[in-house]
C-alpha cells in the first residue's frame, strides 16, 4: 500500500511526517529518517483506534510503501513584535476535500472529543489546575489553548467564528469550539479557497489537517500528564 508523505522540516526542533491520505495521522522525529520510520507505527495505531470505534474499517494497511511526495521547511517571520511560525502548506493541501474526507473527519473529531472529556471526568479540580514543573499550562490551560486555537484556525481560513471571552470556563470554550468546527465542516466540501495570514497559506485540507493534528497532540499531552501513557 503506497503511503504518500508530506515531510515538514523544522531543523533543531522537529520533523513531522504527514500521511497525506490519512488526515489526523502523523509522526514526529528529530530528523527526517526518524519521523519516516515512526510513521508506520502511527498508521497502525490510528487504524486500531478507528477499529475500536467502528465495525467498518476505513482501510487495510498491508505491505506499506512509504514515499515522500513533498518536503516543506518551516519558516518564521516577525508578527507585531513576536515570532510567528509558518507551517507546511503542501501541494496536496490544494486538493479539495471530498464528502468522504469530511465524513471521516467528523467521526474522528467526535471520537477525540469523547476521549478528551472522558479523560477529564474523574480528575479532581486541584489536579486539573496544577501546573507541573517544566509545563507551560495546567491541564485545563491546555484545554483552553486547544479550544481557542481551533477558533483561530477557522478565522485564518476566513470563516466566521464565535467571540468567546478569555475568562470563559475551559470546558465551555471547548464545547463551543467543537461545535463551531463541526458546523463548519460541511461547507468545506469542494471548497477551493486559499487564504493567507502572516505569509502562511491556508486551504480547507490544511485547516482540517491542522485541527485533527492539534487535538491529537494535546489529548496525548494530557494523557501523559495524567500518567495514562
Amino acid at each position: 500500500m503506497l503511503i504518500r508523505v508530506g515531510m515538514e522540516e523544522d531543523p533543531g526542533k522537529r520533523y513531522t511526517a504527514w500521511a497525506l491520505d490519512f488526515p489526523g495521522c502523523f509522526a514526529n522525529g528529530n530528523d527526517q529518517a526518524e519521523a519516516l520510520l515512526a510513521l508506520p507505527r502511527k498508521l497502525l495505531e490510528f487504524d486500531y483506534w478507528v477499529r475500536l470505534h467502528t465495525d467498518q474499517p476505513w482501510f487495510h494497511l498491508d505491505g506499506l510503501d512509504m514515499h515522500i511526495d513533498e518536503t516543506y521547511k518551516v519558516a518564521r517571520v516577525n508578527l507585531q513584535g513576536e515570532e510567528y511560525e509558518i507551517n507546511a502548506f503542501f501541494r496536496d493541501d490544494l486538493r479539495p476535500l471530498t464528502d468522504r474526507d469530511v465524513d471521516q473527519a467528523l467521526q474522528v473529531l467526535h471520537w477525540q472529543q469523547e476521549e478528551l472529556l472522558a479523560g477529564l471526568e474523574f480528575v479532581n479540580e486541584d489536579r486539573l489546575n496544577q501546573i507541573e514543573v517544566g509545563q507551560r499550562w495546567s491541564i485545563l490551560g491546555i484545554v483552553r489553548h486547544l479550544a481557542f486555537a481551533e477558533l483561530w484556525y477557522l478565522k485564518n481560513f476566513g470563516l466566521p467564528t464565535t467571540t468567546i471571552p478569555q475568562d470563559t470556563e475551559p470546558i465551555s470554550v471547548l464545547m463551543q469550539s467543537h461545535k463551531a468546527v463541526v458546523n463548519t465542516l460541511a461547507s468545506l466540501v469542494d471548497n477551493p479557497s486559499i487564504t493567507e495570514y502572516a505569509q502562511e497559506r491556508w486551504s480547507a485540507r490544511k485547516l482540517l489537517r491542522r485541527i485533527l493534528w492539534h487535538r491529537r497532540v494535546h489529548i496525548d499531552h494530557i494523557r501523559q500528564l495524567l500518567g495514562l501513557i
